[in-house]
Formats: structure tokens, C-alpha cells, sequence
């Protein structure tokens, strides 16, 4: 824990936003370990906040006093991907809020474009609606893919929040889906809920659609193998995959597709979505910015059923409260 310089405006189109409640992600996870992003040091992480704006440049006035979350990509804005609303697609990529390049929200003010803000529901606390701001993004993007190819039956891989909402969205669709976790604790949560689990991939029946958000190399070798004729496989968590076998991409004339977030459409839908008790949450654990470090251990050791985020308010709690 450090203290920074207080963030400044510096042009007409920025805002400074008071953080409420920022998710922890998995790649948080990753980026400290080094197996993902690596930004230049000193940085803030924190890609899923909510928060307050607090003060605004003269192009952003109408933001002042606003419950907020972001959009995370800042691309170049010329290309025909930004122009086309897929910024987080940009062959030129400026920054990831909190992930590369701007600070995030990992601290109580953070420093964000008008452009990336996103009005919060009032039927959201701020650390219920912190679970979609990346989690329910992809998780809308990668559901999106699987409906539009069609089919009777999926399976999810990875039960944590992004595998999570993927299945809601699904069975809530119509799908059969099965959701495949590893981690006991997860795999009670979901069932209390009524979904279908399994602990291992060969255990699951035979799919039209696997989606694999836990970016394991064993999920993408077995999913292609388990996949049905002209199925569907999903890439939402990536992983590097040594000597892959792409034999029954041909042979069952399969289709790979990939995932990265997704648009600022599906982060305000899926936050519709929560505020109208359509898309239900994973359990969501509370740790103050004090004890970061105690909620990376227990994502890490797989303690947390759900969706683990940091709260920036008067409680400061020492230990982890379930809401």
C-alpha cells in the first residue's frame, strides 16, 4: 500500500471518478504473476471499477455527480475497427484502463476519458454492478456466439464469474448447459442454483458448443475432441497450447472462435439485466483495499466461490463479508 499524487485533470473530456467498488479479475491474477500484460511500474491496477464522478473537465460537465463504471480500450479512434465500435480491437491499442497504460481503480480516484463512462443502475450497489463490468461484458459477448451458432447443448468450462454469468445467460436462453469446475466450492455454488456440473471435461455429454473460460490447454485439447460435428469452441480464457492436434477441427469441420471483453452494448445490457433480476449473480465477497493482498491469496487458493472485489467506503471490514 502507497499514497500517489492526487489525479488531475488535464483536458476538456476527462473526469475524475471516486471509486466505490472494483472487482478483482483472473488476469489481475495473471498480470502479478507474469503471465499476461505487463505494464510499465509503477501502476494501479483495477479494470472493474465503479465510483462516483467527482469532478470533470468543461466537456464533461454533465457527468458531475453521477454513479458510474467504464469501458475498458481506449483504441485509436481512426482505424476502421474503433469506427466501427470495436475498439478493444484496434491494431493500435493506446490503453486498457487499470491493465495497461491508464491507472484503474484499485485506488480511491482514478483518472478516466468521458468517452469510457457508463451510467450504474440505481437498483445495483456499486460492488454488485463492479461483477459486469468485465465479467458480464465477455461473459454477454461470448453467450452472444454460442446462441447465434445454434444448438441444443453447451458446456462451460470454468465455473468462476465470467463461466458463471456464460451459463446463466445460456439456460436462461433455453440451452441444456452443463458448467465444468475443478474447484469443489465452486461447483456447490452453482448447484445450489440449479445448474448442471461436472468436475472434469470427460465427464460431460457430448456438445454442440464448448465455451472455455477457464483458459486451460487441457480444455482446448479434449474440447476438440468432445465437440459434436460442426461444432462450436469458444476461446473466452486463452492459454498457450504446445503440439495442439487439429485434426477434428477438419475432420468434424469445427469452428474456433475467439472472445476479448466485449462493446460498451453489452456492458450496459448486461447491467440492465442484473438491475431487472434477469441474469443472477455470483456469491460476492468484499475485501477492503487495506486487505488486497488476503483476497489475491484466497483467489489463488481457490477459497472464493465467486466474485471476489475491493470496497472503498466507511466500513473498511477486515475480513471478507458475502452479500
Amino acid at each position: 500500500m502507497t499514497d500517489v499524487p492526487e489525479p488531475e485533470l488535464s483536458v476538456a473530456d476527462e473526469v475524475i471518478v471516486a471509486v466505490e467498488a472494483c472487482g478483482i479479475c483472473g488476469t489481475d491474477l495473471h498480470i502479478l504473476d507474469g503471465s499476461s500484460y505487463r505494464p510499465e511500474l509503477p501502476f494501479v491496477l483495477g479494470h472493474e471499477p465503479v465510483g462516483t464522478v467527482v469532478a470533470a473537465g468543461e466537456a464533461a460537465r454533465e457527468w458531475l455527480g453521477r454513479r458510474v463504471t467504464i469501458t475498458l480500450f481506449n483504441g485509436c479512434g481512426r482505424c476502421r475497427t474503433c469506427r466501427a465500435g470495436y475498439e478493444r480491437l484496434c491494431p493500435d491499442l493506446r490503453s486498457i484502463t487499470g491493465v495497461l497504460g491508464s491507472w484503474g481503480g484499485f485506488a480511491e480516484r482514478m483518472l478516466v476519458r468521458s468517452a469510457q463512462l457508463v451510467d450504474v443502475p440505481a437498483a445495483l450497489s456499486s460492488i454488485r454492478a463492479a461483477v459486469f463490468v468485465d465479467a458480464g461484458t465477455t461473459a454477454l459477448n461470448a453467450a452472444r456466439l454460442a446462441l447465434e451458432h445454434g444448438g441444443e447443448r453447451a458446456v462451460v468450462a470454468g465455473g468462476g464469474p465470467v463461466g458463471f454469468l456464460v451459463a446463466e445467460r445460456l439456460r436462461a436462453a433455453g440451452l441444456d448447459v452443463t458448467v465444468v469446475e475443478p474447484q469443489a466450492v465452486r461447483r456447490e455454488a452453482l448447484s445450489r442454483l440449479g445448474h448442471q456440473t461436472m468436475p472434469t471435461l470427460d465427464e460431460a455429454p457430448v456438445p454442440d458448443v464448448i465455451l472455455d473460460c477457464a483458459g486451460s490447454s487441457e480444455v482446448f485439447r479434449l474440447g476438440l475432441e468432445r465437440l459434436a460435428p460442426r461444432g462450436l469452441f469458444v476461446v473466452v480464457g486463452y492459454s498457450l497450447v504446445p503440439d495442439a492436434d487439429l485434426a477434428p477441427v477438419a475432420r468434424k469441420e469445427l469452428t474456433i472462435r475467439g472472445v476479448r471483453s466485449g462493446s460498451r452494448s453489452d456492458l450496459e445490457e448486461s447491467l440492465e439485466l442484473a438491475a431487472a433480476g434477469a441474469l443472477r449473480l455470483p456469491t460476492v465477497s468484499e475485501w477492503s483495499i487495506g486487505d488486497v493482498n488476503d483476497a489475491l491469496r484466497a483467489l489463488r487458493e481457490g477459497e472464493v466461490s465467486g466474485k471476489a472485489g475491493i470496497v472503498f467506503d466507511e466500513r473498511k471490514e477486515r475480513k471478507p463479508s458475502t452479500i
